[in-house]
């Protein structure tokens, strides 16, 4: 019998050997999926993240991304804004267009950082607005619109969001 446990098992291991490599090209897409807008050095993104189809606006400051930290799909990391001068967009002003699509004159270059700690979890589908931080082991749930920071273990919902809860709690 413990030669037949042997066997079966080494059989269970070689498939599973099989299984990760032809998955491996699959996950890599899925987890490492993003696209940047503007300058991708204004992207920092940490070890072993997962960026599942994240899309990352660095038009008006930078993003820090911490370590381990994992992204559902569909996620929006937007520093990026427009500028309104007497109730309308800048470059809708004659004497301010510049001949661009969204108006180079009207969106800031700078400060509207974000920066998100290590083992964060952003569920699918939140929009996080600079400027703002989230601390350290936060979880922002599905939907969430985050135009504020919060500190580290903050349980974070909402439009926009609110803390809610705290990750060391045993619920």
């Amino acid at each position: 019998m413990k030669l037949l446990d042997r066997v079966s098992s080494s059989v269970a291991n070689r498939k599973r050997a099989i299984a990760r490599k032809l998955m491996k090209p699959f996950l890599k897409y899925f987890y490492d999926t993003h696209f940047v807008m503007g300058s991708p050095e204004r992207l920092k993104i940490g070890e072993r993240s997962a960026l599942a189809n994240t899309i990352f606006n660095v038009s008006s400051g930078n993003i820090t991304v911490g370590d381990r930290s994992i992204f559902g799909q569909g996620v929006m990391v937007i520093t990026g804004r427009h500028d309104f001068r007497d109730g309308m967009r800048i470059s809708l002003d004659p004497k301010e267009d510049d001949g661009s699509w969204g108006g180079n004159s009207e969106v800031p270059k700078e400060g509207f950082d974000i920066s998100i700690g290590n083992g964060v979890f952003v569920a699918s589908g939140a929009i996080i607005l600079g400027k703002c931080q989230i601390g350290n082991h936060c979880i922002v749930a599905a939907g969430a619109v985050v135009t504020k920071s919060f500190p580290d273990h903050s349980i974070i919902a909402g439009i926009p969001a609110k803390l809610i809860g705290d990750t060391r709690d045993n619920n």
